[in-house]
This record gives C-alpha cells, sequence and structure tokens, in this order.
C-alpha cells in the first residue's frame, strides 16, 4: 500500500476512526476530529462510511455544558463476527466471537494424542461450519492457532512441533469449505495478541512464555512477534533427562506438563500442586527453578524488558511464581535482576483468546499495522484524507 496516495489515507484514517471508536465506546464526530488530528470533512466522510457498512450507530445525542448537542457514535460490536481455532495438543477450541471479543458459541473437543492430518483436519472443518450456522451477521474471517512452522502466506503447516504433520494445507482447506477467508498463526503468538487485544499489555518489549503441557515462548519487539522460531521449551539445562525431541536435558523435561506427569504417574500439574506427596513438590520447585534459569539466558539474549508466563502451570498457586521470579531474583545479573517476571493477565482464557485476537486484528481492525505505521511516521503529521 502506497500511504501517500489519497485513497490510502482514507483507508487508513478509517481503521484509525474504527479502532478509536472500539476503545473508547460512545464518542461524537467532533471528539474523533479532535482526538485523531483529522479535518470534519474527513471525519464526516469516514463516519458516513462506517455507518453504511453497519459498522458504526448513532446512540443520540451528547450532553454538553453549552452549545449544539452533538450525536454519539459507537461500534456495532455485533456488526461483524470472527471464528477463532485453537488447536492445542490436548484440546481443539472453537470460538464465535463479536468485534468486541465477546464469546458467543464456544466449541472444544479432546485433541487426539497423535491426530492425523486428514481425520483431524476434516474434524475442523466440519466444527467451523457448524458454528458458522449460529452466526447472525456475516464473518469476516478465521484464524486457526497451532504450534509448528507455518507457511509465509499462512495456509499451510510445514510441520509440527508435536505431530508428525508436514505440508498440511489446513487454512486452504478450511476457506474451501467455509467459503471464509482464513488464516495460520503460531500459537503463542496468539497468545501474545491475545494479551496485547484482551490483557491491556502496553509494554513495547517483552519476553511471552507459554508454561504448560509443553513450554514455548514468543518475544514482542517493535511490533514484531517472533514464536515460531522460538525453542525456548528445549534450552539445555540438566545432564539427563530424554525429551520428547530427542534431545537430552531440555528445559521441557524438568518443566513441562508432560515430563512432571509422567514422573508422578499420570497425575495432572493440578493434582500434584494440590496434593501432599513430598516428592511432587520437589518435582514443582525444581520445575519453577528450572523456569528461572531459562529466563536469565532468555533475559540476557532477548534483552527483554519484562517477562509474563502464561498458561496452566503458570496459574498454579502464586507461591510456585514467587519459586520463579526469587530464583530469577537471585541468579540474573544485577542489571537484570529487577525485570518484572507476571503472569497473564488473561489467566487460563490466554490460549483460547488468541486466535479471537488474530482474527479481529488481520480481518477488522488492522491495529498491528496502524501502531507500526505510527511508529514508522513518529515525527510526520498523521495522513490526512483529501
Amino acid at each position: 500500500m502506497k500511504f501517500s496516495q489519497p485513497s490510502s489515507a482514507r483507508t487508513i484514517n478509517r481503521l484509525r476512526v474504527l479502532n478509536l471508536l472500539a476503545q473508547q465506546g460512545e464518542i461524537s464526530r467532533a471528539d474523533i476530529a479532535r482526538l485523531l488530528d483529522l479535518n470534519k470533512p474527513s471525519t464526516s466522510e469516514i463516519v458516513e462510511q462506517l455507518l453504511a457498512e453497519g459498522l458504526v450507530e448513532e446512540q443520540g445525542k451528547v450532553t454538553t455544558s453549552n452549545g449544539r448537542r452533538p450525536t454519539a457514535l459507537s461500534l456495532r460490536s455485533d456488526a461483524r463476527l470472527v471464528l477463532g481455532v485453537d488447536v492445542g495438543s490436548r484440546t481443539t477450541t472453537f470460538l464465535l466471537a463479536d468485534l468486541q471479543g465477546k464469546i458467543l458459541r464456544f466449541e472444544r473437543l479432546p485433541t487426539p494424542l497423535q491426530p492425523q492430518p486428514k481425520e483431524w483436519g476434516e474434524t475442523i472443518i466440519r466444527t467451523c461450519m457448524k458454528l458458522t450456522k449460529f452466526a447472525t451477521t456475516t464473518i469476516a474471517g478465521i484464524a486457526i492457532s497451532t504450534s509448528g512452522s507455518l507457511s509465509p502466506d499462512g495456509q499451510s503447516i510445514l510441520s509440527h512441533e508435536y505431530w508428525s504433520w508436514e505440508d498440511i494445507p489446513l487454512a486452504k482447506a478450511v476457506a474451501v469449505h467455509t467459503k471464509l477467508p482464513t488464516l495460520l498463526v503460531h500459537h503463542v503468538q496468539a497468545m501474545v495478541e491475545a494479551e496485547r487485544w484482551f490483557g491491556g499489555e502496553q509494554s513495547k518489549n517483552f519476553l511471552y512464555v507459554n508454561w504448560g503441557e509443553h513450554i514455548a515462548s514468543a518475544f514482542y519487539t517493535g511490533h514484531s512477534i517472533i514464536a515460531e522460531r522460538s525453542r525456548f521449551g528445549h534450552l539445555p539445562i540438566a545432564p539427563t533427562g530424554l525429551c520428547r525431541c530427542g534431545g537430552i536435558g531440555c528445559l521441557e523435561t524438568v518443566s513441562a506438563g508432560w515430563a512432571l506427569s509422567e514422573k508422578h504417574q499420570g497425575l495432572s500439574v493440578k493434582q500434584l500442586a494440590q496434593g501432599n506427596s513430598k516428592e511432587a513438590q520437589q518435582s514443582l520447585q525444581g520445575a519453577c527453578q528450572a523456569m528461572g534459569m531459562s529466563l536469565i539466558a532468555a533475559s540476557v539474549v532477548t534483552g527483554a524488558q519484562k517477562i509474563i508466563l502464561g498458561g496452566g502451570i503458570a496459574n498454579l498457586d502464586d507461591r510456585y511464581l514467587e519459586m520463579v521470579a526469587t530464583f530469577y531474583r537471585e541468579h540474573a545479573h544485577h542489571e537484570l535482576a529487577s525485570i518484572p517476571i507476571c503472569r497473564s493477565a488473561l489467566k487460563d482464557q490466554s490460549s483460547v483468546l488468541g486466535s479471537i485476537a488474530v482474527a479481529l486484528d488481520r480481518w477488522v481492525f488492522q491495529r498491528r499495522m496502524l501502531e507500526t505505521m505510527q511508529d514508522l511516521d513518529s515525527k510526520k503529521p498523521l495522513l490526512e484524507t483529501e
């Protein structure tokens, strides 16, 4: 897109107005023009376009101290819907949501231990088609989050981190059957999007770690998210322990849910945390210390200014999070020791909301693109329509 062209400027300012309405609630045309530094004719033109598209509605007159009472505008949250799919190692979740991220329909299926791509792909397609029948208005698009290496166009799984899937055109197949634009996104990248979209995360530079059945991370900086090239869960931290990746002594062999469960007769990590077994508590303490050690290494390499832990193990009792933070503070270089380590604001919702956040951004709001543009052009006047 050539941003200097008038048509491009109108498109960008339309997105800016749409995002402002999503974030502010009710607001007048005059306030939109003032907050976005747009002239009144441009603002009126964009608002009329959004009204015609059904994305915005008028709410009546705003009370003012004097003068003419302006008409309030608001986003119509039910004007468009999005469909999100989270293909996890234990469960696959499907969500139909409105423009504010409100979940309108929810379905969860147990993921097979080693799903066959054809059969599981057909199940995903059928469930997506089922949910589309509950839509009361247009579905803007579908986002599918999963763990693996994805094609540059977001249409195929080139390889999966946990299953023997190669060159599976999952998004393409879903799009063909649902007739809706569909995109694949890395699982942890989607969790980062959810943290920023629904969790109110404002940091410009942070490391996000999904600590659950498996361990993965994403690094957010400069509006870029580095996720699928990360192998955080496979940092070598122990001399022994066979990892599912085939390596020895990976972080996952000490701290991942699957490893802790295998070590303690199939009990879940939640059961281990709630029990009184001394051996289980020692394992959990070792898992926290190994996580703290790995976070130190990641901080040194990335220069992250904040660390956010999401996933099931991160949402255990506060004492386990404090074990991680204490080990980190005691062993990190003094320049890194003050970096905050916190739990995801979304707690156990971070995973399922990720695909919704990606779908809203890609198919409706394009918020991250606008943020990138503003950073690149921060010293220039914001674009104005002609």
